[in-house]
């Protein structure tokens, strides 16, 4: 049977180690041993709303034991400014295995073009999702992952079609065959609604629902479609305000990393969307303006809680 690595035990990595175990052998990989001792003994507790919780235990083992991954899919769910410290697990894979990321943003394609064995795939992640400690996660909003190849001949049509198959009716997956067309349209969502909802320290839905925040949000949309075809903007932008719609009372990831005092991925989303200009000769004062407020915000947020660990020590 096809072996799963998922490495990364944040909400994404919990949620796919959570949805899989039921048709493949699942192993989670974590970075903090506490959290590995806790998944050994507890699982993995799932929540929906309206719904009972519900458990599933997988295999984990601390990020440590990475020495040689022997998984047939190794699915990478850690934050894009992580990659770096799993890129040296992920060159010595052979071509019969293949790598999955699910990283918001961009920037992370030069890093999986390094991978010349196994197969790159690129997935974009639709689902919303919380965590609420270390083995606890909340489904707050259902979506599906899309994947793509990262060069025309690594698709794992294999895994892709058993995945497919047995969890079409939860957890759908849907291929698509243009991983750059796929990214710079997540990246547009995320690119505008990541930012706005921690400017304003609100919920997705009331970006659409406060009628300034969404003129800032049209604002932001037209400086930065050059991203994309002329012939497709009226429907990406219709993508945007679906999403701030079905995941209308979600907290952004961004808005949560910065009130937990972790890093956030606007080097990866924002940053990405400004070097793309510089490249192209346009300019993007909007998007530098709200890049460094997210900036300011994440480095006064990161010694805040820099301060309160030391005080507690």
């Amino acid at each position: 049977m096809m072996k799963i690595g998922i490495i990364g035990a944040g909400a994404i990595g919990l949620l796919y180690a959570y949805q899989f175990s039921p048709i493949f052998p699942v192993t989670l990989y974590t970075k903090r041993m506490h959290q590995c001792k806790l998944l050994k003994e507890k699982g993995i507790t799932l929540m929906e709303n309206n719904s009972p919780a519900m458990n599933r235990k997988v295999q984990v083992k601390h990020i440590s034991d990475m020495v040689k991954l022997e998984d047939d899919v190794i699915l990478v769910a850690v934050k894009q400014y992580a990659l770096h410290e799993i890129m040296p697990h992920l060159m010595g894979l052979n071509k019969e295995q293949s790598v999955l990321f699910l990283q918001n943003g961009m920037g992370h394609l030069d890093l999986a073009g390094r991978i010349n064995a196994a197969k790159p795939l690129i997935g974009v992640v639709e689902h919303g999702v919380k965590k609420l400690d270390d083995v606890t996660i909340i489904w707050t909003g259902k979506g599906m992952t899309k994947v793509a190849p990262l060069r025309k001949d690594c698709m794992d049509k294999q895994f892709l079609t058993l995945w497919e198959e047995g969890l079409e009716d939860c957890f759908p997956v849907q291929t698509r065959d243009n991983h750059k067309i796929m990214l710079t349209e997540k990246l547009i969502v995320n690119a505008i609604i990541n930012p706005l909802t921690t400017l304003y320290r609100v919920k997705n839905g009331q970006l659409v629902q406060n009628r300034f925040y969404k003129n800032a949000m049209i604002t932001l949309y037209e400086e930065i479609s050059f991203l994309i075809d002329e012939e497709k903007k009226e429907e990406v932008w219709n993508h945007v305000l679906n999403v701030c719609r079905n995941t209308a009372e979600n907290w952004s990831s961004m808005q949560r990393d910065i009130e937990n005092g972790r890093r956030t991925e606007v080097e990866a989303i924002l940053g990405y969307v400004i070097f793309s200009a510089k490249e192209q000769g346009k300019t993007v004062p909007l998007t530098e303006f709200i890049y460094t407020s997210i900036k300011g915000l994440e480095e006064n947020h990161l010694y805040t809680t820099e301060l309160r660990i030391e005080e507690e020590r």
